[in-house]
C-alpha cells in the first residue's frame, strides 16, 4: 500500500466579504502519496490557489475562513491547530513556493539572511555551518558561484535563479510536501523546462511529495502522477496522469485538453469554451459550469452531483459522464 502523507477531507473554505460570502473551495478531497506528484489544474479562480492557502492555513483572516472539512498529515488534523502550532508544520513539514518569486523574497536583505533566519528558525548551530549549508543549498539548485551570489540581493537575480533561490530555502529543512503554486507562469519556457528538471530531481533524491498548481496542461502531462480538476471551488474530475488525457469524462476536462495546441496539426484557431467563468458571489446549487457545456441536463442546473467513481482512482462529477465515454 503506498504512503498517504497529506489527506484532504471535504474542504470547504469561505470568504466573508461585504457583497457576499464566497465559496472559493467547495467540498474539495484529495490524498498525496510519498514520493508523488498531484497536480491541480483549473482556469483562474476555480480555487486552486485558496486550496494551497487553506493548506497551509495561510488564508487572510478574518474574511478568508475553513469551514468545514479536515486536512490531515501524519495523524495530525492541521485544520485543528492554532496559529503558533502551526509554525511548527510551515517550512518543516511543508513549502511552499509562489509563482512570483519576488513578492516571496525581501528585497532590501541578501539571500544569505534570508536563507539563514530560514535555517536558524528550525535548527540551532554555528554561523559557520549555516554558511556552509547556505552554499550546499544553492549549489544543490544549481546555482554557479554560490559562495558569492549568496551575497547579493533578489533584485541582483533573473527570475529563473529567484526562483531555484526559494527551492533551495524549501530544501534547508526537507520538507515531505512542496506546494508549488504555479512556479513557471512567470518564466520564460527554456526556464520553465530547467526549474521542472530542478524539481523533478528534487523530488527523485528526496522522496518528496509535490502539490503542483498549474494551468499548464503539457507541464501536468509532464510532470504529475495523478490531476485535480478543479472549476469554480469544486472538484469536477480526479484521475492519474494517464486516464485523464486518454479516458477524460468531464466536458470541462474535455475542454481544457482540446485548447491544447498540437504538433503536427493544422489549426487556424484553437477550440476555445465558450462564456465565462461563474460569480462566485451568485452561484446556485447547480452545476457551476452547466451554463457553458454542451452536454448540460436539467439536472445539472438543478443540482451539483456527488462524485463517482468510475475506475481505479478516477472519480467525475458530472451528471451526463456516460457521452464522453
Amino acid at each position: 500500500m503506498p504512503e498517504v502523507i497529506l489527506e484532504v477531507k471535504n474542504l470547504k473554505t469561505q470568504f466573508f466579504t461585504t457583497q457576499g460570502v464566497v465559496r472559493a473551495v467547495d467540498g474539495i478531497s484529495f490524498s498525496l502519496e510519498k514520493g508523488k506528484v498531484l497536480g491541480i489544474v483549473g482556469e483562474s479562480g476555480s480555487g486552486k490557489s485558496v486550496t494551497s492557502l487553506s493548506i497551509l492555513r495561510l488564508l487572510p483572516e478574518p474574511a478568508g475562513r475553513i469551514v468545514d472539512g479536515e486536512i490531515w498529515y501524519r495523524g495530525e488534523n492541521l485544520v485543528l491547530k492554532s496559529q503558533k502550532a502551526m509554525r511548527q508544520y510551515r517550512g518543516k513539514h511543508l513549502f511552499m513556493i509562489s509563482q512570483n518569486p519576488m513578492s516571496s523574497l525581501n528585497p532590501v536583505f541578501t539571500i544569505r539572511n534570508q536563507m539563514a533566519e530560514a535555517i536558524a528558525g528550525r535548527k540551532k548551530m554555528p554561523p559557520s555551518k549555516v554558511s556552509k549549508i547556505i552554499v550546499e543549498m544553492l549549489n544543490r539548485v544549481h546555482i554557479k558561484e554560490a559562495k558569492r551570489r549568496c551575497n547579493l540581493y533578489p533584485h541582483q537575480f533573473s527570475g529563473g535563479m529567484r526562483q531555484r533561490v526559494m527551492i533551495s530555502m524549501g530544501l534547508t529543512n526537507q520538507p515531505e510536501v512542496l506546494i508549488a503554486d504555479e512556479p513557471t507562469t512567470a518564466l520564460d519556457v527554456t526556464i520553465q523546462a530547467q526549474v521542472l528538471r530542478l524539481m523533478e530531481e528534487i523530488r527523485r533524491d528526496y522522496a518528496m511529495s509535490i502539490i503542483l498548481i498549474t494551468h499548464d496542461l503539457g507541464v501536468v502531462a509532464n510532470f504529475c502522477d495523478q490531476v485535480l480538476v478543479m472549476y469554480a471551488g469544486k472538484m469536477f474530475e480526479k484521475a492519474d496522469v494517464e486516464t485523464l488525457f486518454s479516458d477524460h469524462r468531464h466536458p470541462y476536462t474535455r475542454g481544457l485538453i482540446q485548447s491544447l495546441p498540437r504538433l503536427g496539426v493544422k489549426q487556424t484557431r484553437l477550440p476555445t469554451i465558450k462564456g465565462q467563468p461563474p460569480d462566485l458571489l451568485s452561484l446556485d446549487d447547480g452545476c457551476p459550469f452547466a451554463p457553458r457545456c454542451e452536454y448540460a441536463l436539467d439536472a445539472c442546473r438543478q443540482s451539483f452531483p456527488q462524485a463517482e467513481e468510475i475506475g481505479p482512482g478516477h472519480q467525475v462529477a458530472c451528471w451526463n459522464w456516460r457521452e464522453l465515454a
